[in-house]
């Protein structure tokens, strides 16, 4: 699991991210960290199976709708019992990192991810670590 410095590090120089579980609701964590990232000039794809769009961007259903290097990371604000229902997908994807929010913890996913070599960062929210 990378430190907070090194995955800043990484989402600062990729901009591209799906944003798994966004809300259309303004008040939830992950309306408020899209529209952040939106501020910071990053190009968020919301990933959620029951809306069209959200923060005037059109959602995906699923990972599956995404091609290998659309995105450059994943940000999971979804059920830490989901995960590995998501493992197949972010390793066909194969991201350049993997952050799940403050509470999204999953131990046998962090043990395919390392497995894979792909880098990630858990229980931690990048807008609260933004400096």
């Amino acid at each position: 699991m990378l430190n907070i410095e090194q995955a800043l590090e990484i989402i600062r120089e990729n901009k591209k991210v799906a944003i798994v579980g966004l809300s259309p609701k303004e008040d939830r964590p992950s309306s408020r960290v899209a529209r952040f990232l939106l501020e910071k000039d990053f190009e968020i794809t919301p990933v959620h199976p029951f809306h069209d769009v959200i923060l005037d961007k059109p959602v995906l259903k699923n990972l599956s709708f995404l091609n290998p290097g659309e995105v450059d990371w994943v940000d999971l604000f979804v059920n830490p019992q989901r995960l590995m229902d998501l493992a197949e997908e972010i390793l066909r994807l194969s991201p350049k990192l993997v952050w799940c929010q403050i509470g999204v913890v999953n131990e046998e996913f962090n043990r395919v991810l390392k497995t894979a070599g792909i880098p990630f960062i858990a229980d931690v929210c990048p807008k609260m670590e933004w400096k």
